[in-house]
């Protein structure tokens, strides 16, 4: 039996061969109708070839519903996996609950500390101000008006570590000078070497580094390498600040040495040597290895970062 194709022009008739070609060759749709020689009746064509030859090699159009072809154990199999799921989805509502506690306790602990700490130095420590060391009170003055910013409160306290920090609480910017590095620096040196000691510090604030933006970035303190990579280039730029603000490189340097070697012996230290001793172990193993685990840069490594900055700025280097 053969099969016309076509109700307007009547094409044919074709055997189910020629039509089959005809579909693979895209010359006809299998949705096309189509009519049986020596019938009127206009069918589709897939029902005209089923009728022909259930093994025509076509699939029929398909009359089973999805719930009749879905396998009868997938919905078996996923009530189990949503029982399963019960624990998880339960860990996770704890975890939840447990940082919807415990983040407001951090925040609020922090808070208390830092209020504590402020506390600490503002009863504890000397206010720099006009009338209150008023030497300091200038080179700090001159510094954030080379950085043109508003100047915090700095204070100067007892503690035999040479040291100095940046911090900011609650809006509230402060730097802290420990006497161990205002001492040491002043015995031999001078108000300038101090200078690149208070730029510093006013650096951090400056930079940015703890506004509330840089806090953001502490999620990544998972990655601690990454953290303390980042913390060694804040001080790198830091020292950059304090060379700005003394306007003098071998008073930043001697700054740096005083921290090295004590106020004694800094002016007796030849700095080009102490540069080449850096550059000489600068490659080695552990001393790339101890910088991977350390906050601030090497102290030899900040003297050469100082001469090249210099040098970037286009001062005159000896």
């Amino acid at each position: 039996m053969k099969i016309y194709v076509d109700p307007n022009q009547k094409r044919g008739p074709y055997s189910k061969d020629e039509i089959k070609e005809f579909i693979y060759r895209g010359e006809i749709q299998r949705g096309d109708v189509g009519c049986l020689e020596g019938s009127d009746q206009w069918l589709p064509l897939d029902q005209l070839l089923e009728e022909q030859s259930p093994s025509a090699g076509l699939p029929p159009v398909m009359t089973k519903t999805m719930e009749q072809l879905r396998d009868p154990k997938e919905k078996t199999a996923l009530i189990c996996l949503y029982i399963a799921a019960v624990p998880g989805m339960l860990l996770l509502v704890c975890l939840f609950m447990i940082l919807l506690v415990a983040i407001p306790l951090f925040l609020v602990a922090k808070w208390v500390g830092g209020a504590l700490f402020t506390a600490h130095v503002k009863t504890n420590a000397v206010r720099v101000s006009p009338t209150q060391l008023p030497e300091l009170y200038q080179a700090a003055q001159s510094c954030c008006q080379r950085l043109e910013m508003e100047m915090p409160e700095i204070y100067v306290m007892q503690q035999n570590i040479w040291n100095a920090f940046a911090i900011k609480f609650f809006g509230r910017r402060m730097v802290v000078l420990y006497s161990g590095a205002v001492d040491s620096i002043l015995l031999h040196g001078n108000i300038q070497q101090l200078t690149w000691l208070v730029g510093h510090e006013l650096g951090h604030h400056r930079a940015g580094h703890l506004d509330f933006s840089r806090k953001i970035a502490n999620f990544g303190d998972w990655c601690f390498w990454l953290k303390l990579w980042y913390s060694r280039r804040c001080e790198f730029t830091c020292d950059r600040v304090g060379l700005y603000c003394a306007g003098d490189l071998p008073s930043a340097q001697l700054a740096v040495i005083n921290a090295t070697v004590g106020a004694q012996l800094a002016g007796k230290v030849n700095v080009t040597e102490a540069i080449g001793q850096w550059r000489q172990h600068q490659d080695e193993f552990f001393v790339k290895y101890r910088t991977l685990y350390s906050t601030h840069p090497h102290l030899l490594a900040r003297l050469d970062q100082l001469t090249q900055t210099a040098q970037e700025f286009g001062w005159a280097v000896a």
